[in-house]
């Protein structure tokens, strides 16, 4: 005997041929979407990354090491191609480890509190202003201008480095999870798969300085240790501080803050020990890197209104590997003096030429950090090369050209062909 079938309706047959057909069609259109997707961020599709897997950041110290107002006359067209030129880098966000002002803000018959607080409400938010028209995101670590400058050498300078360190963290707002006794001036991050530490090498200590003193020791070695530690399957590890620790480095209009201990520093040691890949620094307004330890140290940064060149870094992450450039330009600081509160001024204008803004920023040094197998720095060129790893050269103002000493103004150049 025949099994009894029920006869189907060709309407409800259709429309559940139609449903299957409809889910198949939206699965090969999101498919198509995801890799368009790809393609118009990464500029070529990939099989197994995501547009994810490679990422930029701009490192830019000493930014602007002036006290700027926004906009600032004589000066906002020269700022203004620069920040549309890390814009133009399309970086995730842009580190400056130190030197935002001039930070000029105590003085011996000053009420420090007072007049610290009526220029960190000046000129921090301008310079937070500029940022945020430009679109750039960005961290901050803290320089020797953001505590008054160096030195320290009274007891009133001393005090006043807390008025200081309370302005930076009520203005830039940095992350609040650094140790106890520096909430807002030592942080980290985590960015994807990298780490990034950014230290407050401004302790209480005896040094040349008078009663600060370099460094990163006591609670907050042991929190940079910590955190480390906590963060160990980090791929790469990137630590922040202003001043360089190796040295001998190219300075130019810079007093050339270093800390003191060096290589032989617990600073270091412990990033030695945690295999750190990378030290950004600043303060010197002149370029030296230096790898030891399997650490490279970029000391980097410009100083406008002072110097004839600035320069910023560009590093894009990958899986395993970054790519680092350092990318600089020639600008010429002009007329007269820019007001500050005490006597280290820069001139009033600063002008990029037509012809310097068409060529853009030209490469001076490039290097990748490659850990697909053991960490190794390959490719390397310009600034990164062996030869160029340490220094003593020095330079001077262009306005102090002319010095009795005739130390130059500026230093020797440096390009990638």
């Amino acid at each position: 005997m025949t099994p009894f079938r029920q006869k189907q309706d060709p309407v409800d047959i259709f429309t559940r041929v139609s449903f299957r057909v409809s889910v198949v069609w939206w699965c090969v259109i999101l498919y198509l979407f995801q890799g368009v997707s790809i393609y118009c961020q990464t500029g070529e599709l990939k099989g197994d990354e995501s547009d994810d897997d490679v990422w930029t950041f701009v490192s830019m110290p000493d930014f602007l090491n002036v006290d700027c107002d926004y906009p600032q006359e004589g000066w906002e067209d020269a700022l203004s191609y620069i920040l549309e030129s890390v814009k133009n880098e399309h970086p995730d966000f842009l580190v400056v480890a130190g030197d935002l002002v001039m930070g000029h803000w105590d003085g011996e018959h000053w009420h420090d509190k007072d007049s610290i607080q009526k220029y960190s409400n000046r000129y921090y938010n301008a310079w937070i202003n500029r940022m945020n028209d430009h679109g750039l995101k960005y961290y901050t670590s803290i320089g020797d201008h953001e505590v008054g400058d160096n030195p320290w050498r009274s007891v009133k300078k001393l005090e006043a480095v807390k008025h200081y360190k309370r302005a930076f963290r009520d203005y830039l707002k940095m992350p609040e999870n650094g140790p106890e006794n520096m909430l807002g001036t030592a942080f980290w991050w985590r960015h994807k798969n990298v780490l990034f530490i950014s230290t407050d090498v401004f302790e209480e200590g005896t040094s040349d300085q008078g009663l600060i003193k370099a460094g990163v020791t006591g609670e907050q070695l042991a929190w940079l240790d910590k955190v480390l530690v906590e963060h160990a399957d980090a791929r790469f590890k990137i630590v922040l501080g202003h001043t360089p620790i190796l040295g001998p480095v190219r300075k130019w209009s810079s007093s050339g803050l270093m800390i003191e201990e060096g290589r032989d520093s617990e600073f270091w040691k412990t990033m030695k020990k945690h295999q750190v890949d990378l030290y950004l620094c600043g303060e010197v307004h002149a370029i030296t890197c230096t790898e030891r330890d399997d650490i490279l140290q970029i000391a980097h940064g410009g100083l406008i209104g002072y110097n004839t060149r600035t320069n910023y870094m560009v590093a894009t992450v990958g899986k395993n590997k970054i790519d680092l450039k350092i990318k600089e330009i020639e600008m010429l600081p002009h007329g007269n003096h820019l007001w500050q509160t005490k006597q280290n001024r820069p001139l009033e204008k600063v002008t990029i030429s037509a012809e310097n803004k068409e060529a853009g920023f030209y490469l001076v040094g490039t290097t990748t950090i490659d850990k697909t197998h053991q960490k190794k720095f390959i490719d390397s060129k310009g600034y990164f090369l062996r030869k160029y790893d340490t220094s003593s050269e020095g330079a001077v103002p262009i306005f102090k050209k002319d010095n009795p000493l005739g130390s130059p103004y500026e230093l020797p150049k440096i390009t990638v062909e």
